[in-house]
This record gives structure tokens, C-alpha cells and sequence, in this order.
């Protein structure tokens, strides 16, 4: 068992650099459990929460997103050293999303169910006998939204307010997410 602090983002369309994954900046903290199989195979299942922390830039479009996170992996571990391991792992699941964005003098709202799926490389220090402190990083492909205001833009006041699931509709995208955690064995 296990718990866990992390963050994600979503890289640009237009990124020309490999630190442009600011979109959708999103922080959070979750539990985890895994279950040794045999050999160096591990399965590990996950329920993390994640919040939207604000614009990467200011022209994005400031949608509040607020997220669960419920994902299944399968991984293989090895050890480096003594006290220390690496580990890749496979996995998917579903985000569970509650979204928001200002219009006008009101706010346009959404909840989604979208399926993600990552892979991720670690490592973990052995602290004392079954104590383990360790980091994540993965690569995620789940749904993302365009951050353009001009969407938005009231052209007329006699125009209704654009439908939540034209403001809401995702396409897949790419995230890159780094999680610290601190796990027991039992």
C-alpha cells in the first residue's frame, strides 16, 4: 500500500521545445496498492485526484478541471543495487472529470468519463525492511481540451451560450506526469 503526490501536464500542439508541456497544468495526490507475481512482475492499482492549478499561458482558455483518476498497471521490476530498484510499467484506466469554464456572467459545466493509458519508469529506495520511497515518471495519452478563447467569444448577446459538450469535446492527447510516493508492504 501506498501514497502518492504528483502532477501532470499536457504538451502544447505548437511546442517547439520539450518543456512546452504546460497546458493544463494539474496537481494531486493519491493511493495506491500493488501485489507481487511471479519473478519481478508486479500489478499495481490506483486512485488518484487531481486539480487544475491555472493557466500555463495567459491567453489559455482558464478551464477548471478537477479529476479522479482510477487506473490499473502491470510492471516488472529490477534491482540496481541493494536498497534500490527500477521498474517500468504498462497501464490504463478512466478520468473522471468534473469541468468548468466562465461564459459570460455565468459558468459552463461538464462531468466526463474519458479512458487514459501510460507508461511509466521508476525507481525506489529501500528505507528500512519494507519501506520504500520512490518516484514515477510517465508518458500518458488521455483526453485533452482546445484552450483558445476565441471559442468563447460573445459575438452577440442574443446568442446562447455555446453547449458544454462543443466547449468539452476531447480529443486525445499527450501528458507527461511525475508522482513521489512512500509505499509499505504488509
Amino acid at each position: 500500500m501506498g501514497v502518492r503526490v504528483g502532477g501532470y501536464g499536457f504538451r502544447r500542439e505548437s511546442a517547439s521545445q520539450t518543456q512546452d508541456w504546460n497546458e493544463c497544468r494539474m496537481n494531486g495526490l493519491g493511493v495506491f496498492a500493488q501485489r507481487g507475481l511471479r519473478g519481478p512482475l508486479f500489478i499495481e492499482a490506483g486512485l488518484d485526484t487531481y486539480f487544475s492549478i491555472g493557466q500555463g499561458q495567459a491567453s489559455d482558455l482558464p478551464i477548471d478541471r478537477q479529476s479522479a483518476l482510477v487506473s490499473v498497471a502491470a510492471g516488472a521490476r529490477t534491482n540496481l543495487t541493494s536498497w534500490m530498484r527500477g521498474y517500468v510499467q504498462l497501464g490504463a484506466g478512466v478520468e473522471l472529470a468534473r469541468l468548468a469554464v466562465p461564459y459570460g456572467d455565468g459558468t459552463i459545466r461538464e462531468d466526463k468519463a474519458m479512458p487514459d493509458g501510460f507508461f511509466g519508469i521508476g525507481a525506489e529506495v529501500r528505507f528500512t525492511r519494507g519501506l520504500y520511497g520512490g518516484a514515477t515518471m510517465r508518458t500518458l495519452v488521455m483526453g485533452n481540451f482546445s484552450y483558445d478563447p476565441q471559442r468563447l467569444q460573445m459575438s452577440n448577446q442574443w446568442v446562447a451560450a455555446p453547449a458544454a459538450g462543443d466547449v468539452f469535446s476531447a480529443s486525445p492527447g499527450f501528458a507527461e506526469q511525475a508522482q513521489f510516493y512512500l509505499r509499505k508492504d504488509l
